[in-house]
């Protein structure tokens, strides 16, 4: 059934099954953990259109991925039949095989540009369609893509698969639910524990015959004492209190405070001491998660003060020649400025951090060298358990709670998964390993119940947006437009659950916004609204309205790519937005007037309860400007980005940048618009955006 060039293993049954489905003609959704092998169903159906003369579509939630299924596909079919669409390539668009973002998709089903050879199409990771954000557009898909295309949905492992089957049924037609509950390498989950004043490290199961050990209980840290009232004491540490001026009972050492945790003998065990431990049982290559850039490069750091070394010569003499393969092409003075002479330093003990703070050369270089097992240790935050394929042994969980982007919350059940499903690795490993560490924050019993929980209900994030409306209205009469909200999985899930949801309602409101500011005429879409239809963007109305207005109109490329930076840019870290300076006057006036403009758009938003636009935010328009008007990497140091962030926010402007040209009424905006993609797409931005093949 299956081309058997490269094949050599055994299908799984789960694998068997999906493509007996496919060979029926029958659509699939497949629920399955990470690393189980669903890429062999998605490459069979990829194998089965291309032996009917039909092309197939791979979609992907992340550029990264994209790329690394590109490269995959390349080797497995030949460099002539597999092509790129990203917002950072374009390789042979046209190629029986084309592998893209979910977003490049959808902006095709809206273009008209999907022809009837498509035969198969591949959405990974598709229960990223809970995203608040991207969700949507896996919805947007499925909805659209014409039905003679056979749809291959690859999902981890949910709960509710049943549902999310039922409703594919429903809107593609006969759709096979697939699952597999069983990890393909076995997990086992320990729990490490560290001595105060010692440096020895206790291990325990966390489970026995899949319940909580009941050893696990001995290390919990005990609740803070409670004084009963009436007690007598005094609530100030003053005379005759018994308490000296440092507030401790004297001569206690001031260890027991009024409401305080009594000290306990335990701790989280030395990062060096467990990773000493793990490396004598033989249970290296570790990923170690740590929920934070700079907690990821102080652990890194930290390791080699304290003296560790994984690797031998000829393998650190390997490092560097993949380092200088990747690196080789960057100007001396961006490699000053990235700190890579530490960064290589860190890689050459074999010790290595990953997160979304370093610029993409960076990290695909320590995915390279983890894959060829040189790298035995990384510190990473949790979007490498979201992003490209780097099993490892063992897995490492530093803290069971995490900064969720507003508060420091627990992890869950699906995020625990999530993260230890990096562990084992098929074909490799027998067993695969889950360390959780000892914690002060959380008690054994909590770290137990993450441990045996698999429950992980997929929750639709689907709701209409301007481009959306617009964008269907363009297509489709208003009733059809407004029916197509009740077939989407929100829609269908409120159903099911007898919830108050009407989409419908919704996406009147959002036409009455768009009417109200003149982009619909009754149901046509004005020739702004038109424009509004092929701005995808989160903020499709903001940006389409400032450029229809003429805001965009007679800026140099450093100007607009400043004042686009204004739509892009999200200020993510607790502390307050800074105070910025724009360097331009006149793009300081145009971002003026754009805000004027929406504090109107608020104002409609409010009257039709619509969720608001959100607010322009200038942080980055400096470097933006900077960056474009062709200063170094170096000098753009100061302006407080990480070098990551800094790529991907020019990036992100970049991106907005080409819709612009694309779309843009008045053709010296879409010129200035080229141009400042040009500017910015340069030395350390344009090199983190290219496709890397290693040499054969």
């Amino acid at each position: 059934m299956i081309d058997s060039a490269g094949r050599g293993f055994v299908l799984d049954g789960f694998q068997r099954r999906a493509i007996e489905h496919l060979d029926a003609g029958r659509s699939v959704l497949v629920s399955a953990p990470t690393g189980s092998g669903k890429t062999v169903v998605a490459d069979h159906a990829v194998d089965r259109a291309l032996a009917a003369g039909r092309r197939a579509f791979y979609t992907t939630p992340i550029k990264a991925l994209s790329n690394q299924k590109f490269r995959d596909l390349r080797q497995r079919l030949g460099p002539h039949r597999v092509g790129l669409l990203t917002g950072d390539n374009v390789i042979a668009g046209d190629a029986d095989v084309v592998v893209m973002t979910t977003e490049v998709l959808r902006n095709m089903l809206y273009a008209g540009a999907v022809s009837e050879q498509l035969g198969a199409v591949v959405l990974d990771e598709v229960h990223y369609l809970e995203d608040p954000y991207r969700g949507p557009v896996w919805e947007e898909v499925i909805l659209h893509l014409p039905s003679s295309v056979v749809l291959v949905c690859l999902s981890a492992t949910v709960s509710n698969h049943e549902q999310l089957g039922g409703w594919l049924k429903q809107v593609r037609g006969p759709t096979a639910v697939v699952v597999e509950a069983r990890r393909p390498v076995p997990l086992t989950n320990l729990y490490a524990v560290g001595r105060r004043r010692s440096d020895a490290v206790q291990i325990l199961p966390t489970l026995l015959d899949g319940r909580p050990n009941p050893e696990g209980g001995r290390f919990d840290a005990p609740t803070p004492a409670r004084e009963p009232r009436g007690s007598g004491r005094s609530r100030r540490g003053g005379p005759g209190s018994g308490r000296s001026r440092r507030g401790g009972p004297r001569g206690s050492g001031g260890s027991k405070h009024r409401g305080q945790r009594p000290r306990v003998p335990w701790r989280p065990p030395r990062r060096v001491d467990l990773l000493a431990e793990l490396e004598e049982r033989g249970l290296l290559p570790v990923i170690w998660f740590v929920f934070s850039r700079k907690g990821c490069d102080q652990a890194a750091a930290r390791l080699v003060r304290d003296g560790a070394r994984f690797t031998d010569d000829a393998e650190a003499a390997r490092i560097d020649e993949l380092g200088e393969a990747r690196l080789g092409l960057l100007d001396p003075a961006d490699l000053a400025a990235l700190g890579t002479g530490r960064w290589a330093d860190r890689l050459r003990l074999g010790i290595a951090s990953h997160h979304a703070g370093m610029v993409p050369v960076f990290k695909e270089a320590v995915e390279q060298c983890f894959a060829e097992g040189l790298v035995k240790v990384v510190f990473a935050t949790e979007t490498l358990a979201l992003g490209v394929n780097m099993p490892a042994r063992s897995v490492v969980i530093d803290k069971p709670v995490k900064y969720d982007g507003q508060r420091t919350a627990p992890l869950s059940a699906a995020q625990y998964t999530q993260f230890t499903g990096r562990a084992g690795r098929r074909g490799i490993d027998r067993e695969g390993w889950a360390v959780a560490l000892w914690s002060p924050d959380s008690t054994f019993a909590q770290v137990a119940r993450l441990a045996s929980s698999r429950s992980f209900e997929l929750r639709s994030a689907f709701r209409p947006t301007y481009n959306m409306v617009a964008g269907l209205l363009s297509r489709m009469p208003a009733r059809e437009a407004r029916d197509l909200m009740g077939r989407s999985f929100a829609q269908y899930q409120a159903e099911t659950a007898s919830l108050p949801v009407d989409l419908a309602r919704r996406f009147d409101a959002v036409a009455g916004v768009l009417r109200e500011r003149g982009h619909l005429d009754g149901w046509t879409l004005t020739d702004s609204g038109s424009l509004v239809s092929r701005i995808f963007h989160e903020a499709a109305l903001a940006v389409a309205e400032a450029l229809w207005s003429g805001l965009l109109d007679g800026l140099s490329p450093s100007e607009l790519a400043s004042v686009l930076s204004a739509f892009t840019y999200e200020h993510r870290s607790p502390g307050a937005r800074p105070e910025v300076w724009i360097p331009s006057g006149t793009a300081y006036r145009r971002l003026r007037r754009i805000g004027v403009a929406l504090d109107s758009l608020h104002r409609a938003e409010r009257n039709f309860g619509v969720e608001p636009t959100r607010p322009l935010e200038t942080g980055f328009g400096p470097a933006a400007h900077r960056w474009a008007a062709g200063e170094s990497f170096e000098a753009l140091q100061e302006e407080g980005f990480s070098a990551g962030d800094f790529v991907r926010n020019v990036k992100q402007v970049i991106d907005l940048a080409r819709r612009i040209a694309a779309v843009a009424p008045d053709q010296g905006t879409s010129v200035a618009a080229q141009q400042t993609v040009s500017a910015l797409n340069r030395g350390v931005v344009s090199l983190s955006g290219a496709v890397y093949e290693p040499a054969a």
